[in-house]
């Protein structure tokens, strides 16, 4: 069996640092030979939870959108889940948000998935970005892979002089790694490509 992850990229800009340092990560988990899927919310029709509570009737989410058709059946079916998002105002941006709210509906079922976090900022907001996507993740009992990474930027691209993210980024895939071989147990190290 292979390990799958799931990168859910919260940026509106195609290309641009998030996406960027979203895609360097998810190019190391597949150099593990973990299967990689990506979802760009913004190419995404996802209502924002209307905290109607009929999830705790019905067990799924009663809105019939992206997240319900696309975007939960891949968090389902994956064992690590990478958030990244650009800092909007010390937090994560709306579509990063909006996601978050929306899984409510899975409650118990995110249990032991590995977490990932990549955060892009220029340079203040990026601490409070990440513990916004520590605590959903807490919440629901996932396994936060370490602090995760911050990327510096602001002008289109820009990350790219950031040496230092692309080290970091490399060491977040090994964790990941590392714990969903714990946790899963059937990864094989004769499987990997590192």
């Amino acid at each position: 069996m292979v390990l799958r992850a799931l990168g859910i990229l919260g940026s509106f800009r195609d290309g641009g640092n998030t996406d960027i340092l979203l895609d360097y990560l998810l190019g190391r988990l597949r150099d593990y030979g973990v299967y990689v899927r990506k979802v760009k919310l913004k190419d995404l029709h996802i209502e924002p939870c209307y905290g109607c509570r009929k999830c705790l009737e019905l067990g799924e989410c009663c809105i019939r959108d992206d997240m319900t058709n696309i975007v939960t059946p891949d968090i389902l079916q994956s064992h690590i889940l990478v958030i990244a998002s650009p800092v909007y105002f010390d937090n994560v941006t709306s579509l990063t948000k909006v996601f978050m709210d929306r899984t409510w509906c899975l409650r118990g079922k995110l249990r032991n998935k590995v977490l990932g976090c990549v955060v892009v900022g220029r340079g203040y907001g990026l601490d409070s970005a990440l513990v916004a996507i520590h605590n959903w993740a807490l919440k629901h009992k996932m396994v936060i892979g370490d602090r995760g990474v911050m990327g510096i930027g602001f002008e289109y691209r820009e990350v790219l002089k950031d040496k230092r993210v692309f080290k970091d980024l490399e060491k977040h895939a090994a964790r990941l790694i590392e714990l969903a071989s714990l946790i899963y147990g059937y990864w094989l190290k004769s499987e990997t490509k590192h």
